[in-house]
């Protein structure tokens, strides 16, 4: 355990030496996350990607939902995915999904830094994400005029995938919104962060509505994904 962290320090210390250019440069594509929920022991959540990753699990609890292991997020709680270049992005499309059974409202998760980021949360039972990138700002959700379904205790695979051009955010692969975007997501220090949080990221504090409050329920799964 103390040579794969020690590997990991060395590794993001030499990234952090590079030039800006230099790093995009290096970053590989492929899966960059992705929780091993099954695997985790003494207190640390492994990452069962391209990298080695240790996710402290903090005072969440992990426990068998219909033979899925999954994290179960209580009112309050949240979770501090541990920062890393490699999961910054990076301008090119940049992918999150989430399985998860929401139980409650809230914030699901977000990663932003003090200029661009993104968020995803629940409202009445439904999903919509926020992207704000060097030039542009939008929220994504399902329409108003169709039928809109409510997810609260329901198992939901939700992804949210951001292309140079354009974010598209789908609900159990089903396309339910789609925007352009004028500039690609491309930010250093876009820490990520499941549930409650200390403090509403700094580019959604004048969105009206949001709060820190992050939803209870539990995930089985989450995955970042650079192409």
């Amino acid at each position: 355990m103390k040579c794969v962290k020690l590997h990991l320090i060395l590794f993001s210390l030499l990234c952090a030496s590079l030039p800006a250019t230099a790093q995009q440069a290096k970053m590989p594509a492929g899966l960059m996350l992705n929780m091993d929920f099954f695997r985790a022991r003494h207190g640390l959540i492994p990452n069962k990607a391209l990298f080695p990753l240790y996710v402290p699990q903090g005072e969440l609890d992990i426990r068998t939902f219909d033979q899925r292991r999954a994290l179960v997020v209580q009112n309050g709680q949240g979770l501090d995915i541990p920062h890393s270049s490699l999961l910054d992005p990076d301008g090119r499309e940049w992918t999150v999904t989430i399985r998860m059974l929401p139980v409650s409202d809230g914030i699901i998760l977000s990663q932003a830094n003090k200029s661009q980021g993104f968020a995803i949360r629940m409202v009445d039972g439904t999903f919509q994400a926020v992207l704000r990138t060097s030039h542009s700002s939008l929220i994504l959700k399902e329409r108003d005029d169709t039928a809109v379904t409510n997810y609260k205790n329901k198992w939901v695979t939700v992804e949210l995938r951001i292309k140079p051009d354009m974010a598209v955010l789908l609900l159990n692969r089903r396309r339910v919104a789609m925007l352009p975007l004028d500039a690609p997501l491309d930010g250093a220090d876009m820490h990520i962060r499941l549930g409650t949080h200390h403090a509403l990221p700094e580019i959604f504090k004048n969105i009206q509505g949001w709060e820190p409050d992050g939803f209870t329920g539990a995930v089985s799964s989450l995955k970042v994904h650079r192409q």
